[in-house]
Order: structure tokens, then C-alpha cells, then sequence
């Protein structure tokens, strides 16, 4: 890291204006309350470019922080001239650490080339406000004004005198699915929509189809009359009524199924007329029971009527994913699932390598037999006992594999070398999520068990962390097989603290790791997050299309271009979003590339800026040669909480294999030599402990000029005092690899620069 010296330091008031219609209606703090009648405010510095060699342009952001307090505020370019008191003998004149602001370049839609509401939009000039878009980058290229927006996020395209040239350009979702075929992951309906109906009935699978599921799940088991209906267990009292039928209490009996001993009533017990009259209830007591006796138990063949007719009546195809269950059990009691379920298959032209189906099973043998009958595909499921306080499973055998002798575990058929085996017979797997990503407890009072840290009296998932993610989906693709997790939920219980109650950031992080699928009792939420991580276009929630309900938000709030630079010969722009894009790592910011000359977004990524910490934002984003630009990466604390605010130079030409480009610490503005008391604090050095930090420039190969973005009128980074604008230069001790046609010696090779029309002051 280079040691960082102040080297000029210069300051415009917080209570600066120029002429304009009174601004900030409806805003109050730190002693300030609109509307401002002094004009327009002079704040908010987002981004800054050379205007000559002795000043500068200065863009504010959208006024007051979002579209619903700023449409009041004009969104303007301003020329700024810091009177920077410096070190005299170093070789430059020393001013007094005032700042002059002249004229202004105001941004305008006049030719109505926005395709979209605006709030001037009924005037002849159609002046641009904050509550239309919200500014934070811009670059001065050959064929104008270049600023990058975060309510689309859009480019937009200006000419030198601030006059909208083009319709905003939207940005393209540019995806890398690490699904084993680069497609779509897919939502199964585990069960139905179990989360909101009881599950496998046919109400649930109707429900689970309307929530854009992709296949809906039937567990299979038989009728003493060998007809497959969709239960979860053959044994039945916690799914259906039948408890409280008198007319069967004689069948409540005790058997054992997969080594294990269970009481109550079993569906190989009753005939289909029998199963009939029963109706489903609601399995889990935290879930709402409204529905209970409301619905049939429909058989294999009902549910692929279902989805036959939802598929005429949606036009988008609707598969079948049935698991056989307890497929020995059955074998012994001489109803074998198998074979009535390949025959239902092929009377219904679901037979086939293409059909719309997978069949699921927790065994291993009665796969290698319907591998050897019918041509869809299967799945291997996966399972465990449970998870240790660790993280690490409790690992348990498929039931066949007990019955024959077979000593390996789940755990050793989802080794490199099972899967390998795996894909002899099947065409994908079925592992518990934990399998993936697993959970580890905090054990505070030392009994070996896992604590209740939230105190609710329960330990489940919501009182765990996250570990690492294993291998396995890399793995099971080397092996050339699919991915299709269970379950997600999205209950608290079911959720690592790490989520913090919210399941999309679950799905987010199973997509990011390139799992194929994925059975959810809430269809509705995996369709959701799925179609924001494949959406055509990033979208945040204050696009218009978004606002207006006809697509969804896959970026958040506030995270759009940050930051944008320009390489040194000016024919492309690189786009620095401030926020991870559903599907991405969560510390994970896009670098796009935009050409000029085409006027089109390349088909690629740059690559992806690594934040120190997903909390954090970056500020601006700045070049120093055709491979290597600074950004500015900052947490969002002021004043003595401010603990990370910095300067990192980036090299697109050196990337790691997940696409992170190379990065490297330049400043750190919590740490800036002042040997000269160039801030006149009184200390030798001087700190930037704002909240924003959002202006950034290389003047040449050793000097740097950054500045604050001060959020007019909240921000309070040197309390008491509301925040100035503070522009200051840095001095490096270590050289930049400065491209010649950048920083200050580069301007005559930039005729565009000296060409800008601003509007007069008054």
C-alpha cells in the first residue's frame, strides 16, 4: 500500500446554493427544513471530470436521496473551482480552501425522448429532476455526456449543452448459469404448494402451477387395490382425516417400514373406493389449517390430468416429478411401484427420453431397474440423518442397501466416485440441501448440543450459520449429472441466520452455486427469485417497469452505475454497478462494457469488483490506463464508526476463475499524512469519515483529487457540524501506470472537454 499525503484541501460550504426554483419541500434535519427559497442546493458531489486545467465539472446525485423527496431538485452539472490551500513549496500557489462555483450545465429532455413519465413533463423544457433519475457517474466522451443512473439503472446520453440525445439505455441481465446446461434452474413444487395447502392434493398442485412451478412433486404409494395415489408416507394420520373415522378404527395397526416402527393407518390397507372418502389435513401444526377436510387424495393418474389441462390452459408445458416410496417395503408387501407406474407413464405418452418428467427415489436398486424399462430421466435422492453441531452430517444408508448388505452410505455415493456410478444409471441428483451448504451451532454453555440463540425455545436452522459450500454441485456436473435440491422453505425455523429471515437470499445463493432446480413449498418465491436472476434486463425497484407491476426487481435500491469510466482512447464506457444482481455472489459488483461506436453493450462482463465485505458500496470509479482503473470501496458509517473508506486499483487483464478482476489498496482516506495541518484540524494527519465518498480523478501519475458526496442536509461525518463538501488532493508515493492521454497532461488530446455549453447562472 502507498502512503497517502494531503496535498490541497478545499471546502464549499454545506449552505450552498444557486439560482433555481425553491428545492427540498418536506425536508428536515440538522436544523435545515425546506423548501430552500435560496435556489437550488449546491450538493451531493457523485461524480466529478476535468472542465480546464483549473476547474473542474461537478455532478450532484438526484437532491435528497430518492424519487419520492426529490422531484424539486434539478439535476444539473456544476463548474467548481477549489482555491486549494496547499504546501507552497511543493511548486504550486496556495489558496485560501475556498471554493468558487460558476456556471452550470442543466439536464433536459426537451425532444421527449424519454419513453416514461417524468415530473416536468408537460413543460416545453422538460428539466430533468431527481425524482426522474438519479445520477451518480458520468465521462465526458466524443460524442458528449455519458452518466450512469441507479433508478434503472440506465445510461443516459446527453449532448455538451445537457440535452437528452437518446432514450435511456436499459442494462442487459448478462447471465453465467452455472447449471450443468447453462439453462434456467426449475421450480418444483414439492408436494404442491405445501406452504399453502395441503400437500398432494390436487388443490395444492392447481396452486403450485399458478405460482409458476415447473413440475409438480407426487410421492407415490399404493392402495391394497395396486392403484398409486399421491401421499408422502403410506402410513396416513398426519396427512388425512382417517383418525377420526369411526367406521376405520379397526384399521389402526403397527407396522415396521424401512427398519422403522410406526403406528397408525396405512393406504396398502384401504381400497382406492375407501381412500376416496378421506379427506387431506394440514401436516405441520404451524401452518395454516384452514383447508383441513376440504380435499380428496388424488391418485397418480388425476395429477397427470392436471397437469395435462394446465398445460393446454397456460401454454407452457407442466411436468411430473413422482418419487416411488419405500419402494422395498412395497416390493415385500407384493404391490411393487415400478411397474404400474411405468404403465401409467406409457399410456399417457410420458415414456419417453424428452417427456416432461423425472422419477425420484431414495433407493438405489429400483432406479437401476426403471433405468433398464422406460427412457426418462432419474434422479438419485440423497439423504441424512441429520447434522451435527459442526455442520458435518449424520450419515445414513439407502434402505435397500441395509437389506442386501451394502455398507456404503449417502455420504459415499455422493463422493466424486459414487457420482460417477451415480451417472450409470440416473441422470441427476436429489440431495437435502445441507448436502451444499450446511448449518453449524454455537455451543456457548458447553453440553455438546447446539443453543437456542434466539431464544424462541426451539433450536432449528434460524439458530445456525452457515458453513462453506461443499463440492458436490461441481462435482455431480462433472459427472455430468443435474442438481435438484430440497427443500426450501420459508418459514423462519427453516432459514440460517445468515438469511436473516429472508428466503430469497437463500434461492440467490443456490442459483449463484448453479444448482438445476430446486423443490420449494413456496413455489411462488423460487419462481420469483428465478426469474429475477434470468430476466432480459436489470431492473432496480424505482425502474418504471418495475413500479408499474410488468417486471420484477433483480438489483436493489440504490445499487445501480455508481461508477463509470472511460478508457484513455474514449471509445468505451465501463459501468460499475454498486450492488450484487440476483444470481451473483453477494459481494459481487458487474463491470460492464459499452462501445460507442456501436452504441451497444458488449455480450460479456468485464468481470466482477470483489467488495471487502457485502455491506460496503463502491463511490466512483476512475481510469489510469486501457487495464487498470481506481474505485473507491466504502462502508456506510460516518463519523468515529466510519471504519472503512479506501481506494483500490483494479487490473481487468488479471481476473481469478470466478471473474473477480485483480485488486489492489491505493489510499486509505481514514489514514492521510497532513504534515502541513493542510486541514487545519490541528492533527498531522486528516481522515474523510463521511458516509459517501463519491468523487474520484487521477491528475497525473502521483496525485489523486477526491471529494465527498455530503448528502445535503442529513450526513454528519465531523459532528456536531452538518457535512461540507470537502475536495481534496492526495499525493502517492508510490506512481500510478498513468496512460498519457489521461489526468491533467492528457486534456489537449480532449478538444470535447473545452467544447461543453453550460447554461448561464442567472
Amino acid at each position: 500500500m502507498t502512503e497517502t499525503t494531503l496535498k490541497g484541501f478545499a471546502v464549499l460550504p454545506a449552505d450552498s446554493f444557486a439560482p433555481g426554483p425553491a428545492s427540498g419541500a418536506g425536508i428536515s434535519a440538522n436544523g435545515r427544513t425546506g423548501p430552500f427559497t435560496q435556489g437550488q442546493p449546491i450538493q451531493g458531489f457523485s461524480a466529478v471530470q476535468f472542465a480546464d486545467d483549473q476547474t473542474f465539472w461537478f455532478m450532484p446525485d438526484n437532491g435528497y436521496g430518492s424519487k419520492a423527496n426529490s422531484a424539486d431538485f434539478l439535476l444539473r452539472i456544476y463548474r467548481v473551482d477549489p482555491h486549494f490551500r496547499s504546501n507552497e513549496s511543493g511548486g504550486s500557489e496556495s489558496g485560501d480552501g475556498s471554493v468558487s462555483v460558476g456556471d452550470f450545465i442543466q439536464l433536459a429532455d426537451p425532444d421527449n425522448k424519454i419513453p416514461f413519465e417524468i415530473t416536468n413533463g408537460d413543460t416545453l423544457e422538460r428539466l430533468l429532476t431527481g425524482a426522474d433519475f438519479d445520477i451518480e457517474s458520468f465521462v465526458l466522451a466524443p460524442d458528449g455526456i455519458w452518466i450512469g443512473d441507479e433508478f434503472g439503472p440506465y445510461l443516459l446520453h446527453f449532448d455538451t449543452s445537457g440535452k437528452l440525445l437518446e432514450a435511456p439505455v436499459a442494462t442487459p441481465n448478462i447471465t453465467n448459469l452455472k447449471t450443468l446446461n447453462g439453462q434456467p434452474p426449475i421450480v418444483i413444487g414439492h408436494r404442491g404448494a405445501s406452504g399453502s395447502r395441503p400437500e398432494h392434493t390436487l388443490a395444492s398442485y392447481e396452486l403450485a402451477i399458478e405460482q409458476g412451478a415447473d413440475f409438480i412433486e407426487p410421492d407415490l404409494v399404493s392402495t391394497q387395490d395396486g392403484v398409486l395415489i399421491a401421499r408422502h408416507e403410506n402410513e396416513i394420520s398426519g396427512t388425512t382425516d382417517v383418525a377420526s373415522r369411526p367406521e376405520f378404527a379397526d384399521r389402526k395397526t403397527t407396522k415396521t417400514i424401512d427398519g422403522i416402527e410406526y403406528t397408525g393407518w396405512f393406504t396398502e390397507d384401504f381400497t382406492l373406493a375407501e381412500i376416496k372418502t378421506l379427506r387431506a389435513i394440514e401436516r405441520l401444526p404451524f401452518r395454516n389449517p384452514f383447508f383441513n377436510g376440504e380435499f380428496e387424495i388424488p391418485t397418480f393418474q388425476e395429477v397427470i390430468d392436471l397437469a395435462k389441462s394446465k398445460s393446454l390452459e397456460t401454454g407452457r408445458t407442466i411436468g411430473i416429478y413422482p418419487e416411488t416410496k419405500h419402494p422395498t417395503y412395497h416390493d415385500s408387501i407384493g404391490l411393487s411401484l415400478e411397474e404400474p407406474l411405468v404403465e401409467i407413464l406409457q399410456e399417457n405418452g410420458l415414456d419417453q427420453a424428452d417427456s416432461p418428467v423425472f422419477i425420484q427415489s431414495f433407493e438405489v436398486g429400483n432406479l437401476k431397474e426403471l433405468n433398464q424399462i422406460i427412457d426418462v430421466p432419474l434422479v438419485q435422492l440423497l439423504d441424512a440423518a441429520d447434522i451435527a453441531l459442526d455442520g458435518t452430517l449424520i450419515e445414513i444408508q439407502p434402505y435397500d442397501f441395509v437389506v442386501s448388505g451394502d455398507e456404503r452410505t449417502y455420504g459415499d455415493i455422493r463422493s466424486p466416485e459414487g457420482l460417477q456410478e451415480v451417472a450409470t444409471y440416473a441422470d441427476g441428483i436429489g440431495p437435502w440441501k445441507r448436502m451444499i451448504v450446511s448449518v453449524k451451532g454455537t455451543d456457548a454453555d458447553g453440553d455438546g448440543k447446539a443453543d437456542d440463540i434466539n431464544g424462541d425455545g426451539a433450536v432449528n436452522d434460524a439458530d445456525k450459520m452457515l458453513t462453506e459450500p461443499t463440492m458436490l454441485v461441481q462435482d455431480a456436473h462433472d459427472a455430468g449429472l443435474l442438481v435438484h435440491p430440497y427443500t426450501f422453505r420459508n418459514e423462519g425455523l427453516y432459514l440460517a441466520r445468515d438469511y436473516n429471515g429472508d428466503p430469497e437470499q437463500e434461492y440467490r445463493q443456490f442459483i449463484q452455486l448453479g444448482v438445476d432446480g430446486y423443490f420449494t413449498d413456496f413455489p411462488a418465491t423460487g419462481h420469483k427469485v428465478r426469474n429475477q436472476a434470468i430476466q432480459s434486463e436489470v431492473k432496480s425497484p424505482d425502474n418504471p417497469d418495475v413500479l408499474t407491476g410488468m417486471a420484477l426487481s433483480n438489483l436493489g435500491r440504490s445499487r445501480g452505475f455508481e461508477g463509470l469510466a472511460i478508457n484513455p482512447d474514449r471509445t468505451k464506457i465501463y459501468p460499475l454497478l454498486e450492488g450484487s444482481v440476483t444470481g451473483d455472489p453477494s459481494n459481487a459488483l458487474r463491470i460492464y462494457e459499452y462501445d460507442l461506436a456501436t452504441a451497444e453493450f458488449s455480450d460479456k462482463l468485464i468481470g466482477y469488483y470483489r467488495l471487502e465485505s457485502p455491506s460496503n458500496a463502491i463511490g466512483d470509479f476512475t481510469v489510469i490506463n486501457d487495464n487498470e482503473y481506481l474505485v473507491i470501496e466504502r462502508d456506510n458509517n460516518q463519523g468515529l464508526a466510519a471504519k472503512f473508506k479506501k481506494i483500490y486499483k483494479v487490473d481487468f487483464s488479471q481476473q481469478d476463475d470466478k471473474g473477480y478482476v485483480e485488486k489492489q489498496e491505493v489510499a486509505d482516506l481514514l489514514n492521510i499524512q497532513d504534515p502541513d495541518d493542510l486541514s487545519q484540524d490541528g492533527s498531522p494527519t486528516y481522515q474523510m469519515p463521511f458516509q459517501t465518498i463519491e468523487d474520484l480523478l487521477v491528475i497525473d501519475s502521483q496525485t489523486i483529487l477526491v471529494a465527498n458526496d455530503n448528502n445535503y442536509p442529513f450526513s454528519v461525518g465531523r459532528p456536531p457540524a452538518i457535512d461540507n463538501n470537502e475536495i481534496v488532493v492526495l499525493g502517492l508515493s508510490e506512481p500510478l501506470d498513468l496512460d498519457p492521454r489521461v489526468g491533467l497532461a492528457g486534456l489537449l488530446d480532449q478538444a470535447s472537454l473545452m467544447a461543453l455549453a453550460p447554461s448561464p447562472m442567472s
